[in-house]
């Protein structure tokens, strides 16, 4: 019986190309290439940049199957693999030169006027307003308030996501297999009125962070997942904490985190 992998990628000609030489490369192995995610495969590649890599993890439901990026994109910080190593990581995973790094994910759990609903990010939740208003919201860590906010928004995210968004508001870098995850603001206001904490806080991945909205309850909220943004109004609350899920991620190169670092922002 033929071994599957899942092969996510992009409408780039890179990534298309890219994905046409390893199908090749890993069906003279002896693969079976699966485009749609099955779930007996044992492998997940996702071609593109750090966009694809986000949407095949979302695709497949954050799958248990590992998950490994070759990047075709511009940053592409998930992606370790590039176009002319190919055949090098074909033959390394086939010869299990790797280690298997464990993603920690949030998750979130919404109540509204109607509904309650969970879901889970790779990168980062963010709530802000969804016009050009000030948002108020109170925020509380394992039941303790800790401030009432205002500014434009507040992002949570995870180790692996604090070099994204995170780090665009200001935010600190965490190595991604660090015990906890981060607590952003964007645009605090600091005033006679108004004592917003200007800079992020780590909170322990053994901590619940609840975010209530004191705004008119028909004011509609933007509430943004990995990138993917909707608009709720009649919210009660918001509470975040580690998700029991965990994303598994091939790593090569031992290395590999602080090189990339190095290369994509320095």
């Amino acid at each position: 019986m033929k071994h599957l992998i899942n092969i996510y990628f992009n409408d780039n000609l890179k990534s298309i190309e890219t994905f046409l030489k390893t199908k090749k490369l890993l069906e003279q192995k002896g693969f079976e290439v699966c485009t749609d995610f099955n779930k007996k495969a044992e492998l997940n590649i996702c071609i593109g940049g750090d966009g694809s890599f986000i949407r095949g993890v979302h695709g497949s439901d954050f799958s248990s199957i590992p998950f490994v990026g070759v990047n075709t994109g511009t940053l592409g910080f998930f992606q370790e693999i590039n176009f002319e190593h190919i055949e090098k990581f074909i033959d390394d995973y086939i010869n299990k030169k790797y280690f298997v790094e464990k993603m920690r994910l949030l998750e979130c759990e919404m109540r509204t006027k109607d509904i309650v609903f969970s879901d889970k990010c790779l990168n980062e939740f963010v709530i802000k307003s969804n016009n050009s208003e000030i948002i108020h919201l109170e925020i509380y860590i394992d039941g303790n308030l800790l401030e009432t906010f205002a500014g434009d928004g507040l992002i949570i995210s995870t180790p692996s996501g604090s070099t994204a968004y995170n780090m665009s508001a200001g935010g600190s870098i965490m190595y991604p297999t660090l015990k906890g995850y981060q607590l952003t603001p964007l645009a605090p206001i600091f005033s006679k009125v108004y004592r917003s904490i200007s800079n992020s806080i780590v909170i322990p991945n053994t901590s619940v962070l609840k975010i209530v909205p004191i705004e008119d309850s028909h004011k509609k909220i933007s509430f943004i997942k990995d990138g993917i943004e909707n608009e709720y109004k009649d919210i009660s609350y918001f509470e975040f904490k580690k998700s029991k899920t965990m994303l598994y991620k091939l790593i090569f190169n031992e290395n590999w985190y602080w090189i990339n670092m190095r290369d994509k922002f320095l």
